[in-house]
């Protein structure tokens, strides 16, 4: 299923990779797609939006 999720904390392309390795790290047959200027993250992964969002948020940023 493919998530897209609003990341408003995200400021630089650390907190893209940070992200990205925990998301893959999490669920490691997903595909994570950042576009940082807009701040969202485009996921595809057979993960809940919900279990998405709790890793994003335990790597320390919000979504929206």
């Amino acid at each position: 299923m493919a998530l897209e999720l609003k990341v408003p904390s995200m400021v630089c392309s650390g907190c893209v990779d940070k992200i990205t390795q925990e998301i893959t790290k999490n669920f490691p047959n997903s595909t994570v797609k950042i576009d940082l200027e807009t701040k969202m993250v485009n996921v595809e992964t057979e993960a809940s939006q919900e279990a998405v969002s709790k890793v994003i948020a335990e790597a320390g940023h919000t979504v929206e």
